[in-house]
């Protein structure tokens, strides 16, 4: 009898394991196996996941659970507005998570996104037919600068391909348009996403006289090992143009700063949200 009870028992085990492994979190929209095979999946190769029911594509499978933690799980871009379709600026969408997110939040949001490498942008078109009111959303296969040019772009295959530094070593660049983003910011923005690998450092200088226009600002800060530190120089720009601001780590890049580490792209990553009262 004891063995039948213990048989049972083992049973039970495995099948409640089969079925957490394939039960979906109604929060990041992803199951554990599924979380699993994204993390284990070949690098840089295009393919798509199961997320909240659909077909998701994405080039980097831990790149995509990383986000959808960030996104998804800490809900990092969450904001409340009395607006029903609020505007929003969504610089550096890559494959369109942060979209996807904000059209959850808001369906009916008007959202403007830039993807400047071209094969991220090619996802993202994938992806967008997967979203509510999928109409209200435009993407441009342009990067945000300080005007209207070309650039070279170094072209990661995942979420830091930028404009000012090889974060992933690779030595692919690209050239992508460029697009002077003030031009945008001429009506009132109910959230501005700047995640753009270093670009922000000059981009959040050359448009803080149209951050009047700004209600919320989510700004993902990099300190490009080789140049001068601007943290505070942002920190100041932000109080000046009317905002509250919170600052939460994004990533570590020093371990034991008191020992002169020397990191390869960034002496800091930060997150940054700027809000009004």
């Amino acid at each position: 009898m004891n063995k039948i009870r213990s048989l049972l028992q083992a049973y039970k085990r495995e099948r409640h394991t089969e079925l957490t492994r394939n039960l979906v979190n109604p929060k990041t929209g992803i199951s554990p196996a599924e979380r699993m095979r994204l993390m284990s999946f070949r690098s840089f190769t295009e393919s798509d996941a199961t997320f909240f029911g659909k077909s998701f594509y994405f080039s980097h499978g831990p790149s995509m659970v990383h986000s959808i933690d960030e996104i998804f799980g800490q809900e990092i871009y969450s904001f409340t507005t009395d607006e029903e379709k609020p505007y929003i600026i969504d610089c550096g969408a890559n494959i369109g998570l942060s979209i996807y997110y904000f059209k959850k939040l808001y369906p009916l949001a008007k959202i403007l996104a830039f993807e400047p490498d071209e094969r991220i942008f090619d996802i993202l078109s994938k992806n967008i037919p997967s979203l509510p009111n999928e109409e209200n959303v435009q993407i441009k296969k342009e990067a945000v600068w300080t005007e209207d040019t070309t650039l070279e772009f170094y072209s990661e295959g995942a979420l830091a391909g930028s404009s000012v530094t090889d974060f992933g070593n690779h030595n692919n660049i690209i050239k992508v348009n460029a697009v002077d983003l003030n031009k945008y910011l001429e009506e009132p923005v109910d959230f501005l996403k700047l995640d753009i690998e270093g670009a922000e450092n000059k981009v959040i200088f050359h448009i803080k006289d149209r951050l009047k226009n700004v209600k919320n600002l989510f700004l993902e800060y990099h300190g490009i090992i080789g140049e001068e530190q601007n943290l505070g120089e942002i920190l100041n720009l932000l109080k000046n143009a009317g905002f509250q601001y919170y600052i939460r780590l994004a990533g570590e890049t020093i371990e034991f700063p008191f020992r002169r580490e020397n990191p390869k792209n960034f002496n800091q990553q930060l997150n940054i949200f700027a809000y009004r009262k």
